[in-house]
């Protein structure tokens, strides 16, 4: 992964977010951002959108985490807002993490704890998503 000195720039949004929730979600969705902004391309963009650290490329939303009622820490990985055609367009989850609500987006769901265990994972998975 790569060093601190690599990580794109930290968005206050997103600190004020994690300074409004629970001390350990905020510390595992922290430790997850962290891992996100070290591998995410040059010229990405840290935001906030749909209640939720974001990440963006080209003014295209890739990556969006938040939490969803029942607790669990959501990731997901589109290609934006808009349909895309994702003919011949495939994506290799060699961890079982992801969960298809269609061919070019996919959620990972688990429990903070899970997050954690997994964290390392999902960082790769995120560095390939935000690098096709």
């Amino acid at each position: 992964m790569a060093e601190a000195s690599n990580m794109i720039a930290a968005s206050p949004e997103v600190d004020r977010y994690l300074d409004g929730l629970p001390t350990d979600l905020a510390g595992t969705l922290a430790r997850l951002r962290d891992g996100i902004r070290g591998v995410a391309p040059a010229g990405a963009v840290e935001n906030i959108k749909w209640n939720g650290p974001n990440y963006a490329l080209d003014g295209v939303d890739r990556v969006t985490v938040g939490t969803d009622p029942r607790g669990k820490v959501r990731i997901v990985m589109h290609r934006g807002v808009k349909i895309v055609d994702s003919e011949g367009f495939s994506f290799e989850d060699d961890t079982g993490l992801v969960r298809w609500a269609a061919a070019d987006r996919g959620v990972i769901a688990l429990d903070p704890a899970e997050i954690d265990a997994h964290r390392d994972e999902i960082v790769v998975l995120i560095e390939r998503w935000l690098r096709l």
